[in-house]
């Protein structure tokens, strides 16, 4: 009976946990996406370097099969808006970060079985391949022959 008792009990203090840390990474990635917001409204780079850190940190409480659509959207939005700042610095560092939430965000829509949204993402990564200078190498004719 007393076995019984502690299983239970260990049982509820694993549920409330895992309760907890699923509250903990939705509050993280809300920071995110008004980071996100913010580096909007400034055209400032710094709340994004904030953004990925409270995505990257959410991410800890899930498996990617088990985390929610809310995030990947930040995700995006995250990658919009590194590309869209990047762009206008001429900041490569940023646009290539833009490639990586992108990716990440494309790895969520896959295993919520959004092909539509993976379509969209695949899109955005090779425009920024093309900005990096990273697209599909042409061979050179004097190679091919």
């Amino acid at each position: 009976m007393l076995r019984f008792f502690k299983q239970t009990k260990t049982e509820k203090l694993e549920t409330k946990l895992a309760d907890t840390d699923a509250r903990l990474a939705l509050m993280k990635a809300q920071l995110a996406a008004q980071m996100v917001k913010l580096a909007g409204q400034t055209d400032d780079l710094a709340p994004l370097e904030q953004a990925e850190e409270a995505l990257s940190s959410a991410r800890n409480y899930y498996t990617f099969e088990t985390t929610p659509v809310e995030i990947g959207m930040v995700q995006v939005a995250l990658g919009d808006m590194l590309l869209k700042l990047g762009r206008e610095k001429s900041d490569k560092s940023a646009i290539a970060r833009a490639k990586e939430a992108y990716r990440a965000a494309m790895t969520l829509a896959s295993l919520h079985g959004d092909d539509q949204q993976r379509q969209v993402l695949r899109g955005k990564v090779k425009t920024v391949d093309s900005l990096l200078g990273q697209g599909p190498k042409t061979p050179s004719l004097f190679r091919a022959a």
